[in-house]
């Protein structure tokens, strides 16, 4: 078993990830909007991350003068999803298609990990991953830092289009390794 992989099946085991909430986006299982009973469906694929140019980063105003972050150094796809090496990555900003529609009353699950943050100064990291204008996920994480799993689960309060844009940002200071492992959707069975 590749490290990785070790660190991921011990981190869900020992149960060191961060449920939280999402910022926006969605609701809690509580929300006021109905669930809809169904299956988890993958909403994106590791494999189909492209860059945003600066025209088309809905964040740009976090974006570098200069970004450098050259498939392969400083983005990948591993066994375990799409990983980010912010040592060869100044500024990421990903996007891709979705995969399905999103549904008011769909449950949306998603899985962000990084191992330990270090750099020379401290520092903080960010993090941001959106359905069109829908933020599923903001977090801002202190530098250095223990490693971490985020695990989020909610409610969309909002319906979007299979094909529009799913966005995925990240950036810090110092040699850091965050994976994309998954985002899934709800869809109605048949």
């Amino acid at each position: 078993m590749t490290s990785r992989r070790l660190f991921f099946a011990c981190a869900l085991a020992a149960g060191c990830g961060d449920a939280g909430s999402p910022n926006s986006g969605g609701t809690d299982s509580t929300g006021s909007v109905a669930e809809i009973d169904g299956t988890m469906v993958d909403l994106v694929k590791p494999q189909a991350w492209v860059q945003l140019g600066a025209d088309a980063d809905p964040l740009r105003d976090h974006r570098p003068a200069s970004v450098e972050c050259p498939l392969g150094v400083g983005w990948l796809v591993e066994v375990t999803g799409f990983e980010v090496n912010t040592g060869g990555c100044n500024y990421g900003a990903f996007t891709q298609p979705s995969l399905r529609e999103i549904v008011p009353g769909a449950q949306i699950s998603l899985n962000l990990y990084h191992f330990d943050l270090v750099a020379a100064e401290p520092a903080t990291a960010h993090a941001v991953i959106m359905a069109g204008d829908h933020v599923l996920l903001e977090r801002e994480v202190e530098i250095p830092g223990k490693a971490m799993v985020y695990e989020v689960d909610l409610v969309a309060d909002f319906a979007l289009a299979a094909g529009e844009p799913v966005v995925f940002h990240l950036h810090n200071h110092g040699q850091n390794t965050w994976t994309l492992a998954s985002i899934q959707v709800e869809v109605e069975d048949p």
